[in-house]
């Protein structure tokens, strides 16, 4: 969005100063070929000056300019109309001050360029629409905390990776793309309410969510999925209670050596996910 007002904004300053180079031109033709020649030179100076010099000396010069030329126009004896003096007057200060504008906003082009490859690789590693980090993330994470599992030895860490995916989504994205989404945005909104904030939370595409937690204790990890659970079983999703699938790992020092990365770690979430495609008992909790 903001891109695509910089190179409207732009052009509409491009257009701009064309016409009013157009403009003055044509005002100085109909006066006389020495006035025209004489604009001429003004607009160039005016261009010169404001696609080069800084803005702080471009106000000076303008203001000097002005003053010289006002003495000069209408102090001194010329003959020419007082209209005539003033356009000459006003010509070298606003072609600068409109072409210094050009400039800034050619720059803020430039910037866009530069800065596309770091935008477009946000983009890919924050998704928009959930408005949660992407499995890029996660595999950076996830790497992060395997060193420390396996550094670590005295502290004796482990680190738990919940995957949850929302069963037969496609079948809702094929007929409605907002509804899909939309349902989407509320179990996100679960999901970042019932987690704890040292936990990290990504969306990984496919309708399938991530938890990695780092040294949560199988106590407590295990209250915490069960109320997670719960209230994901008590959304009403297009007026039907959905179903997930999930698959769940733990990580310590025994295994890590054959978990170095997360898409070995997936590999095992996804073949338990297969297996598991409602978990009855906590369906039978939320009965009660």
């Amino acid at each position: 969005m903001k891109q695509r007002h910089i190179v409207e904004a732009g052009m509409v300053v491009l257009s701009g100063v064309i016409a009013l180079v157009v403009a003055l031109m044509w005002l100085a033709g109909t006066y006389s070929v020495t006035l025209m020649t004489a604009m001429a030179v003004l607009i160039m100076l005016g261009v010169l000056v404001g696609g080069v010099i800084p803005n702080i000396l471009i106000t000076w010069l303008a203001i000097g300019t002005t003053t010289i030329g006002a003495a000069i126009l209408l102090l001194g004896y010329v003959v020419m109309d007082n209209w005539v003096k003033l356009v000459l007057l006003a010509t070298f200060p606003v072609m600068s001050s409109a072409m210094a504008l050009a400039r800034f906003v050619i720059g803020s082009w430039g910037w866009l360029d530069r800065n596309r490859e770091d935008i477009d690789s946000w983009a890919a590693h924050y998704d928009k629409v959930i408005k949660l980090q992407t499995e890029y993330n996660a595999g950076k994470y996830y790497q992060k905390v395997a060193r420390f599992v396996t550094k670590e030895v005295a502290a004796d860490l482990h680190v738990d990776v919940l995957a949850i995916h929302w069963a037969h989504s496609s079948q809702i994205r094929q007929f409605n793309e907002d509804d899909y989404l939309d349902n989407l945005h509320q179990i996100a909104k679960v999901l970042k309410a019932e987690r704890f904030p040292s936990e990290q939370l990504y969306y990984i595409g496919g309708a399938t969510f991530l938890i990695i937690s780092l040294d949560v204790s199988p106590t407590t990890y295990e209250f915490k999925n069960r109320a997670m659970m719960r209230d994901l079983w008590q959304l009403t999703l297009d007026g039907t209670t959905p179903q997930f699938q999930w698959g769940h790992l733990q990580v310590d020092r025994q295994n890590v050596l054959g978990y170095p990365n997360l898409e070995r770690v997936l590999r095992h979430v996804e073949r338990e996910m297969e297996t598991d495609l409602v978990v009855e008992y906590m369906k039978q909790e939320v009965v009660n």
